[in-house]
């Protein structure tokens, strides 16, 4: 089974299922907010369904899944919630769940929501305080606009990296910097700039759809705001096996969210990639679906 629409709390939600149905189920949460499962699934569904059935979706009103309509509520709770119910309808007992960027943030969530759901916790490159993250980034950003020679953009990386800013004040400015490094954005992310990240196959139009999609589904989770909540207080929480694969030059996963992973989850495990940044899977794919593998297996053994 590839891809497929199940309907989710009343919305039809595209998912992707790769694997054997009597391997070990891991479901793959991606990030964004806003993203799809589409790259994702280019770099790794054949790696890792040889050993596991891995399943992906579009979260509710991204890319390929049904629209959300511009008076429709969306919350965080509402893409935690859809985690539990696609398991449900698949009959899953227990599964695995992988996390990249924000879908660490909400693989925390649903692993603490629902801890008899969830057998291993992967996190790849996750937030778990978005205004650390975006404060790291723009450090990270800064030294990129001095090595083109923009003073003023540089200026305004650290003012609003070491600022007091209230956190959509901080959003507003990533969202504007980001732009603002045009081709060169993807080096804040990745040493090699991610060329070859993305082979698309929709269509120009398909995309347009795919992105109006996409934006009322981001304005609304951050309006909601509970995005900007730091999760650092509740990683004690978590007591299932937890492994966290970090790239040495991720902006996103910063030092000290990375301490508290050490210091605060019981069983936590983490793996860190010298040569790489924030999109392991693709950057390292062999190594980062060996290491998948063997720890859903290790932890399913154990």
């Amino acid at each position: 089974m590839k891809g497929t629409f199940i309907k989710i709390r009343g919305k039809s939600l595209y998912v992707e299922i790769h694997g054997n149905e009597e391997a070990p189920p891991l479901l793959y949460l991606h990030g964004g907010p806003g993203e799809s499962c589409y790259e994702f699934m280019i770099h790794q569904a054949d790696r890792l369904s040889e050993k596991l059935r891995l399943i992906s979706m579009d979260q509710r009103g991204v890319w390929r899944s049904e629209a959300i309509e511009e008076d429709e509520p969306l919350t965080i709770y509402d893409l935690v919630e859809d985690c539990e119910q696609l398991r449900r309808q698949l009959g899953i007992q227990k599964w695995a769940v992988l996390g990249h960027s924000f879908g660490g943030l909400l693989g925390v969530l649903y692993a603490i929501h629902y801890p008899n759901s969830v057998s291993s916790l992967i996190l790849e490159g996750p937030s778990f305080d978005l205004i650390k993250s975006i404060r790291n980034w723009l450090r990270k950003a800064a030294s990129l606009y001095e090595s083109i020679g923009d003073a003023e953009k540089m200026a305004a990386c650290i003012d609003i990296a070491n600022g007091a800013q209230t956190p959509p004040e901080i959003l507003d400015a990533f969202i504007e910097l980001g732009q603002g490094l045009g081709d060169l954005r993807m080096k804040v992310y990745t040493p090699n700039g991610g060329s070859n990240y993305t082979k698309m196959i929709y269509s120009e139009r398909e995309r347009e759809e795919f992105g109006r999609r996409t934006n009322i589904h981001v304005s609304k989770i951050f309006a909601e705001g509970r995005i900007f909540d730091s999760l650092l207080p509740k990683l004690k929480e978590l007591t299932l096996p937890v492994l966290l694969i970090k790239g040495r030059h991720d902006p996103i996963i910063c030092e000290e969210q990375t301490d508290s992973f050490v210091n605060d989850v019981r069983n936590g495990h983490l793996k860190v990639y010298e040569e790489s940044g924030h999109l392991l899977h693709f950057e390292e794919p062999e190594r980062f679906a060996m290491d998948v593998i063997q720890f859903i297996l290790e932890s399913n053994h154990n």
